[in-house]
């Protein structure tokens, strides 16, 4: 599953960027999670959304990220 795969990268951007960004982590196939992943339109696994300060969605992506794919995206940030 691509989703474990990405485990170890995720890990890492959270650890990084600790008390900037918010890291959420949704499991889809959970029941109580289904809502919130409908919401935001989550229908492929790993799905990597970041939103603004003001909670719009500014980039999207659905499958592998590199870590430094991630950082050039945060680059502004």
């Amino acid at each position: 599953m691509a989703c474990l795969a990405a485990k170890p990268i995720v890990d890492g951007i959270e650890q990084a960027y600790s008390g900037r960004v918010i890291v959420m982590r949704i499991d889809a196939r959970d029941a109580t999670n289904r809502e919130l992943a409908a919401q935001w339109g989550l229908r492929m696994t790993p799905t990597y959304v970041r939103f603004d300060a003001r909670g719009q969605e500014v980039y999207r992506t659905t499958g592998s990220i590199s870590r430094e794919r991630f950082d050039a995206l945060m680059a502004d940030y």
